[in-house]
């Protein structure tokens, strides 16, 4: 919706949403799916309704850090094609557009301003912050009457993309057909196609259209569908909290000059995980919502996914009320991300013993990994990953599958890797990225699209 809004500026812009303005339980169940590998809620970690999954989203917000986007030797698959660099210009405009006033995510800045303590800051340890917009942005309630209004942008509601028709070369997109659980069918033409579906539906859609292209689209080297990637979440279940008041405010949302909302984390450095030769992860203290708040909370990590081929979106046999095949999803961890929790678990609980906040119980048990469950993060990424060599994934730095000239796709699949960081922000950035990188492609303005 954002990318609509910045193109309709030079372009006729259509919208195709699969659901309408409401969660509607006949659309919902076309998300329907199968899990082979870890267990995941399909249905339950996405919306298909006009705005998407912002109407199920908790508003975190946070940032990558720079060693994130570079190869890292120890992390197969690591690098993105561009750094940081190439996406903090656009900070600010995702900042503003997810009401968090300014980008400001410096740990240190904001606690001051909060009067609050930072308990860790050293060289091996370093504080972090998720911030949250106010109010939490919900694209399809707040541009809702905008799109309706607007001249230059044309919304199809109801309406699911369940092909991608090329032209006789193979070279580009001509149409998408699409269809309606009532049975209506319909082609939609432009000069120019993108993709802004998930890290599920997108490649779901380009897998599906095979009728051109055997085993689907952008999947020239089989990477269409690979390294789903999630944020793995585990409590430290040894490690107990005694200095309760210490890290009381890191157990609910606190707030800098009086309207910006924060909540505290901690992470090693970037030194310490490379010589360490573990992913990123943050620490966070926190309290379940069936606690009590006299409770003594728990501490857990959220980590960092390495990019692992054989976790992967793939079409079962089965297929939904519009004749396309379902997901059949197999997310699976490696001893790469088993590792980055048992050590950074370890090394940051001798952080929480030093400063007498919390003691050991016992060490990180290996057993645990097969005992307790892996918890999800509700982000679906990696599908359609960016590279700068067409063997390494399925777009280019710029967006644009490799194999076509006039594809794109936008959305956490486009990462390479995930850091340890909510993706939103760093995906609203990408997204104006885009918007500008195709603004000064057009020497004209875009022809009409059209439909049928």
């Amino acid at each position: 919706m954002t990318l609509a809004r910045e193109l309709a500026t030079v372009a006729q812009v259509i919208v195709i949403e699969s659901g309408g303005f409401e969660n509607d339980a006949d659309q919902q169940a076309l998300l329907v799916g199968e899990c082979a590998g870890l267990d995941y809620p399909l249905t339950e970690t996405r919306a298909r309704q006009f705005g998407g999954s912002s109407a199920l989203w908790a508003g975190y917000c946070a940032v990558f850090d720079p060693h994130d986007f570079s190869r890292r030797t120890w992390v197969p698959g690591s690098g993105w094609p561009l750094g940081i660099e190439a996406i903090q210009p656009y900070y600010a405009k995702a900042a503003k557009i997810l009401n968090l006033g300014e980008p400001n995510f410096d740990a240190r800045d904001i606690a001051k301003r909060a009067g609050i303590v930072v308990p860790f800051d050293n060289e091996s340890v370093v504080p972090t912050v998720w911030r949250f917009g106010m109010p939490t942005m919900r694209f399809g309630e707040y541009l809702r009457e905008a799109f309706e209004t607007s001249c230059d942008i044309t919304t199809l509601i109801h309406a699911n993309v369940v092909d991608i028709r090329l032209d006789a070369e193979h070279s580009m997109v001509t149409e998408l057909t699409i269809r309606t659980l009532d049975g209506r069918t319909g082609r939609v033409s432009a000069e120019l196609f993108i993709l802004a579906c998930g890290g599920i539906e997108t490649p779901r859609i380009l897998l599906s259209s095979d009728t051109q292209v055997r085993d689907g689209l952008g999947n020239t080297n089989g990477m269409v569908g690979r390294c789903f990637m999630e944020h793995p979440h585990r409590a430290i279940t040894p490690l107990v909290m005694e200095d309760l008041d210490l890290f009381e405010s890191w157990t609910r949302r606190g707030m800098y000059d009086s309207d910006r909302e924060f909540m505290s984390s901690v992470g090693l450095s970037a030194a310490v995980q490379e010589e360490a030769e573990v992913l990123n992860a943050r620490c966070h203290v926190y309290r379940t919502p069936g606690m009590r708040f006299d409770e003594t909370p728990k501490v857990g990590l959220f980590m960092e996914q390495a990019p692992n081929p054989k976790s992967r979106v793939l079409l079962s046999d089965s297929t939904d009320a519009l004749g396309m095949r379902r997901v059949r999803l197999d997310w699976q961890l490696t001893e790469l991300d088993w590792k980055t929790y048992e050590w950074t678990a370890t090394a940051l609980a001798i952080e929480f013993e030093r400063i007498g906040a919390a003691r050991m119980c016992g060490p990180i048990d290996p057993e645990a990994r097969v005992r307790e469950p892996v918890l999800h993060s509700n982000h679906h990424l990696g599908t359609t990953r960016m590279s700068e060599k067409k063997e390494d994934g399925v777009v280019d730095l710029d967006c644009r599958v490799h194999d076509f000239s006039n594809l794109y796709i936008i959305g956490g699949s486009i990462f390479p890797t995930v850091s340890w960081a909510n993706p939103t922000f760093t995906l609203m950035a990408l997204t104006f990225r885009l918007a500008d990188h195709l603004r000064a492609k057009s020497t004209h303005q875009w022809p009409k699209t059209q439909a049928d």
